[in-house]
């Protein structure tokens, strides 16, 4: 249910709602923030005709410009305005309709996981079904499952346990192969913020790939 920042006069005369427009509360959603070629997973917290403000993990500056990419692919860009530890405040260059954005761009069904923005990441691991492991490579994650690759070719589905650095073992299940690449369905989501932080904390420790792009990027599809 939306929800609305109405500001009410009191007899103590409390200062007036500064915004141009009330602010809606945009139901903490999960989007990718695109940022100088790199593309991190974030939240945002809040929307209205001329902005929004999101929960960020990587450091953003006022006069940056960035979009935001939603489950449905709608993006939506803007002008970094303020910025905080985490918190980042932007500015639409023209204002928006906040019901059609609420109520239809990003509507998605909980059961379409494979729909949760999704980061590549280069990073080695372990793939175990019980009986024997296989060393991998991660090629992306999302909250809600993975997208590996093996040395040899792979085949059948099944039960697994995915080993990474850094985070605690993840049950999920082998959904499709393809020659040596397979995809991972998590039995349970990954908690948000321990995923972002293990993504950015990842950037940090790869530096940038040759040309001088990051060794992470993103994408929602």
């Amino acid at each position: 249910m939306l929800q609305q920042r109405i500001h009410v006069s009191s007899a103590g005369g409390s200062p007036p709602e500064r915004r141009r427009q009330v602010r809606q509360l945009a139901l903490l959603r999960v989007a990718l923030v695109h940022a100088a070629g790199v593309s991190d997973i974030c939240i945002v917290r809040n929307v209205s005709p001329n902005g929004l403000s999101a929960r960020v993990y990587r450091k953003l500056f006022a006069g940056d410009q960035v979009e935001f990419e939603f489950r449905s692919g709608e993006l939506l860009a803007g002008c970094v305005v303020w910025e905080g530890e985490y918190d980042i405040g932007i500015v639409f260059p023209r204002p928006i309709d906040v019901a059609q954005v609420l109520g239809s761009r990003w509507s998605a069904k909980a059961t379409k996981r494979r729909a949760l923005p999704r980061i590549i990441v280069d990073c080695a691991g372990q793939l175990s079904n019980g009986l024997s492991s296989v060393d991998i490579r991660l090629r992306d994650i999302s909250q809600g499952g993975a997208s590996l690759v093996c040395r040899a070719a792979v085949s059948g589905l099944g039960k697994v346990r995915l080993s990474l650095p850094d985070l605690p073992p993840i049950a999920g299940v082998v959904r499709w192969t393809s020659g040596a690449s397979l995809g991972v369905s998590f039995n349970e989501c990954l908690a948000f913020e321990m995923l972002a932080r293990w993504i950015q904390a990842r950037r940090e420790g790869l530096g940038t790939a040759p040309g001088g792009r990051q060794s992470v990027q993103g994408t929602s599809r």
